[in-house]
C-alpha cells in the first residue's frame, strides 16, 4: 500500500493512510461489500466481478473521513446500473470528500 501512496504523490502524508483489506473483514463490516447483478459468487455474471475475479468479495468505490476511530464522512459511489462505482466516481473523489469534511 505505501508503494500505491508514493505513486499518488501522497508518501510524506501523514494525514491520508492507504489499507488493505485482503480478507474483506473491513469491507464487511461496513456493508461495503459490491451488490447488484455483478455480485460476487454469481456464476456467469459479467461486470467488474466477473473480470476482477469470482473468488472473492469486492468493495464498492468508498471513500471515508475517519477521526479518532470515528467515521465522520462516508462516501460511496454506486448506482443501481453501476454498482462498482466506476462510471461516476466523483462521489468518492478527494474534491468532494474535502467539502464533506468541512461540513462535518
Amino acid at each position: 500500500m505505501m508503494a500505491w501512496k508514493k505513486d499518488q504523490g501522497l508518501a510524506g502524508s501523514e494525514l491520508i493512510d492507504f489499507v488493505a483489506d485482503t480478507q474483506a473483514e473491513l469491507t464487511t463490516s461496513l456493508g461495503l461489500i459490491m451488490t447488484g447483478a455483478d455480485n460476487p459468487f454469481v456464476k456467469g455474471c459479467e461486470g467488474p466481478n466477473a473480470a476482477l475475479g469470482m473468488h472473492t468479495k469486492r468493495c464498492k468505490r468508498s471513500a471515508l473521513f475517519v477521526d479518532g476511530g470515528i467515521i465522520k464522512v462516508l462516501q460511496i459511489a454506486e448506482a443501481e446500473d453501476d454498482p462498482a462505482g466506476d462510471a461516476r466516481p466523483e462521489v468518492s473523489c478527494i474534491e468532494n470528500m474535502i467539502e464533506k469534511i468541512s461540513q462535518a
